[in-house]
């Protein structure tokens, strides 16, 4: 092996290494901060993920920035997973209701997730979290076809932002009904100026099935080493998706 050889195999170890080091520690800040919320502590993140202080800090400055790069994390797997599926929806209207109902029902798929929102204040519990800024995309283009009416598009950005983390945060707290993802859906649709049939409609179309790698931090804490099977954080009973 020659010299720059031997130089680009020490980075690559190097960089696998703290890409891995990283991982450790936002699985047990989901893991810790599901437990006890925002407001734990440094220490209690390192001491799950055994590692020294000093190495903490090789990776993130504060506690809230450690907070923000979880949330980031599931907000860039979710949308990773869903939005292609919802893009494959040609209505608008299908779009969003397809992105509501599979993101709520990670939120119940995904019981750390849940546990992780229910444990943060509401404002906290952001569109960050959820990756709902795609769906500007698509309720633009249904005020466009008229799918929505009689609404201006911030208006609806924020009704749909605030109906689909009212739904997530009920569900993550839960229990609710067996039918709540559903008819968050259509309460959402109908807020958008939908007919009421029409939305009923929409809202209990099949969805299609979505997976996420092995890789991603919400497979890798599906089950925990120390509590085992981590059991759902609501009681929604989810539907079977379709493929």
């Amino acid at each position: 092996m020659s010299k720059e050889e031997t130089i680009n195999h020490r980075t690559r170890v190097a960089a696998s290494r703290r890409e891995k080091t990283r991982a450790r520690l936002l699985e047990s800040a989901l893991l810790v901060f599901a437990q006890k919320g925002p407001h734990a502590v440094i220490e209690d993140v390192i001491a799950h993920a055994g590692m020294a202080r000093g190495s903490f800090y090789n990776y993130f400055r504060t506690n809230e920035e450690l907070l923000a790069a979880v949330a980031s994390e599931i907000n860039d797997e979710l949308v990773r997973a869903i939005d292609p599926a919802v893009q494959r929806c040609a209505d608008p209207a299908e779009r969003i209701a397809c992105g509501m109902r599979m993101q709520l029902q990670a939120v119940v798929r995904f019981p750390l997730v849940g546990t992780f929102m229910a444990r943060l204040p509401f404002p906290t519990a952001n569109s960050s979290l959820l990756g709902l800024q795609y769906m500007g995309r698509d309720l633009a283009l249904g005020i466009r076809a008229r799918r929505f009416r009689n609404i201006s598009q911030p208006l609806a950005a924020d009704v749909t932002i605030g109906v689909v983390l009212s739904a997530a945060y009920a569900a993550a707290c839960g229990p609710v009904e067996r039918n709540y993802v559903d008819a968050s859906a259509r309460a959402l649709l109908r807020a958008l100026g939908m007919g009421d049939a029409e939305a009923a409609r929409v809202a209990t179309l099949p969805l299609p099935a979505f997976e996420l790698p092995a890789s991603s931090i919400l497979r890798r804490t599906e089950v925990v080493p120390e509590l085992g099977a981590v059991a759902p954080a609501s009681g929604i009973i989810l539907t079977t998706p379709t493929t």
